[in-house]
């Protein structure tokens, strides 16, 4: 910082009492002083306090909002002091107040204070190419990639990152093009090129660049990667697959390598493979925690539960991932109903797991009969998480639906329309837990309300047709909703047992026989499996229907279709 930012500094500390800044200078007594020297003092002091007035102004003016004039002032610092800092404050508070012009004029200031700073290239050439400024973007991006390379930094893919700033992945490669030589020898710049040709989709330019890049560097693992990743883009995913495994062959101890192959076995879904992958890393970096967590991750897909704790439980005394750890600790626990290790490990997790560790506290406690701390637990997340609130609504009136207290989950569904207004998730929500109280009148206000404002919505149209066929004698008119919906979503499960249900209780029993015997292919729901028993023992079907039934219960004990449907037609002793 030159001395005049200094003086500004601490005039600043000194002033922020009485503000002198806005006040005129006190004379200067001339007496027993070389008038020469005099006169300088008076203008450095006119300098330093013009500097004070408009640094004060500009962050006064910021603070108000008022951002055009805190630019103008700050630009004016900038000027009067050439401090770089002062260049960078007013190129920020131009881009803040998204002034692109006033941004360019201050970044091309402080490109002049500092010819050597970095950012304030990005800067201009970001905001050039937007502006389709696209020499003065290229002498910019020329010196982006100066500076960087000559930090240490990859000049050519950070240039790249800007080009892309032109929101068009051709124009982004055209710029590229321009700022590498054909003949280049540089891996870096053809790799940058790769990458750019890759996001234009035009992959076999992409492929050509690559491959000279690896001639000029043949174990460059980022460019060894991007080939896989290009070859898999041409849908020649066996390819490059092969030829990341024989590239790992060929450069075992490159970690960085195996993992980005580990990484795309699992993509692939081919997880036994990428366990292998991730195993060895392991061994090669035993302390690195990413790949005890993505072993630990692998084993619960893979159902291992006890592999899958065995890595987890390292990690618990990790920082990084500590909490992540206790998470998928308590959700093992959870999957193998060990509920209180499941809540003990649930809640020691903090951090950006803490909501969703909460979540799983709540449902716990609600299944195992402790509603009220579930709920407790619910709205304490509201508070603290206010942002989330209307998921943690919905889960409440979801946990309140299970337990079948539908007047209470009502309750909170208004609760949460007040707050949210027109919310469609939660009038449909509303609508169905309507169904569940017999109030068709509730359930027709809310889905009525959807579909106002949306009248293709599939879902609020089923359900209104399908409460209608279920609890009203208004058949044609619930038909006439389904047949929308089942428009909207043909292969929609739900749907079609709408469909079915509505042409059984028309009396049509082969149409309603064929919709429901598809919605049963699709999903082996309970409800669907209700329906389709009932159509069939009307039908005289009584021993498949027999069958239907005692798998769904097997599947589901507790289902609360089944049953109901057996004990009205008598088939239940």
């Amino acid at each position: 910082m030159n001395k005049t930012a200094t003086l500004i500094c601490l005039l600043l500390l000194s002033a922020c009492g009485s503000n002198p800044a806005l006040k005129s200078p006190e004379p200067t007594s001339l007496e027993g002083k070389d008038p020469g020297s005099a006169q300088t003092g008076n203008g450095a002091d006119k300098l330093s306090t013009d500097l004070v007035y408009h640094t004060l102004a500009s962050e006064i003016a910021a603070q108000r909002g008022e951002q055009s004039m805190a630019f103008d002032h700050a630009l004016q610092v900038a000027r009067e002091s050439r401090d770089p800092l002062s260049a960078e404050r007013a190129t920020s508070l131009a881009l803040q107040a998204n002034q692109p012009e006033n941004a360019l004029t201050a970044a091309r200031l402080w490109i002049d204070v500092d010819p050597q700073e970095l950012k304030a290239y990005q800067i201009a050439a970001i905001i050039n190419i937007r502006a389709n400024q696209l020499d003065e973007a290229i002498s910019h991006l020329q010196q982006v990639i100066t500076i960087a390379n000559r930090n240490g930094q990859s000049g050519y893919v950070q240039a790249a990152a800007i080009a892309e700033k032109s929101g068009s992945p051709e124009k982004a490669l055209a710029l590229m093009q321009q700022l590498v030589p054909e003949d280049t020898d540089s891996s870096s710049a053809l790799y940058a090129l790769a990458l750019v040709a890759n996001r234009a989709s035009q992959r076999v330019l992409a492929l050509e660049y690559i491959d000279r890049s690896l001639k000029l560097e043949p174990s460059s693992t980022q460019s060894l990667v991007l080939r896989a990743h290009t070859l898999i883009a041409m849908k020649k995913e066996k390819q490059g697959v092969e030829f990341l495994q024989q590239a790992v062959q060929e450069y075992p101890s490159d970690i960085k390598l195996r993992h980005a192959y580990a990484r795309i076995l699992l993509e692939i879904n081919q997880v036994d493979a990428s366990l292998q992958q991730f195993l060895e890393l392991n061994q090669q970096a035993p302390d690195n925690t990413d790949f005890s967590f993505s072993l630990g991750m692998i084993y619960m897909q893979l159902d291992q539960y006890d592999k899958a704790e065995q890595y987890l439980s390292n990690l618990t005394q990790s920082r990084a991932k500590r909490n992540e750890a206790n998470f998928y600790l308590g959700a093992i626990a959870e999957e193998q109903q060990a509920y209180e290790q499941a809540l003990d490990r649930y809640s020691r997790v903090e951090g950006k797991h803490l909501a969703d560790a909460q979540v799983r506290i709540a449902k716990i406690l609600s299944d195992q009969g402790n509603l009220k701390q579930a709920r407790e637990t619910l709205q304490r997340l509201r508070v603290n998480q206010s942002r989330n609130q209307l998921k943690f609504y919905m889960i409440e009136a979801e946990l309140l639906r299970e337990a079948r207290e539908y007047a209470t989950a009502h309750e909170v569904y208004s609760k949460a329309l007040e707050r949210f207004s027109d919310n469609i998730d939660l009038l449909y929500a509303r609508g169905l837990n309507a169904a569940d109280m017999k109030r068709v009148d509730l359930l027709e206000q809310d889905l009525r309300k959807i579909l106002e404002t949306h009248p293709q919505h599939a879902d609020a149209l089923n359900a209104l047709g399908y409460t209608l066929a279920d609890q009203t004698d208004r058949l044609q008119e619930a038909r006439e909703y389904i047949v929308q919906a089942l428009a909207l979503k043909p292969e929609s499960p739900a749907v079609l047992d709408s469909m079915g249900w509505v042409e059984y209780r028309l009396g049509n029993l082969p149409a309603a026989l064929e919709h429901l015997q598809k919605a049963a292919e699709i999903s082996n729901d309970a409800e669907i499996a209700s329906h389709l028993g009932e159509v069939l023992w009307v039908m005289g079907e009584q021993e498949q229907a027999l069958e239907i039934w005692k798998a769904a219960l097997e599947r589901e004990p507790d289902n609360r279709f089944i049953r109901p449907a057996m004990l009205r037609l008598g088939a239940e002793d």
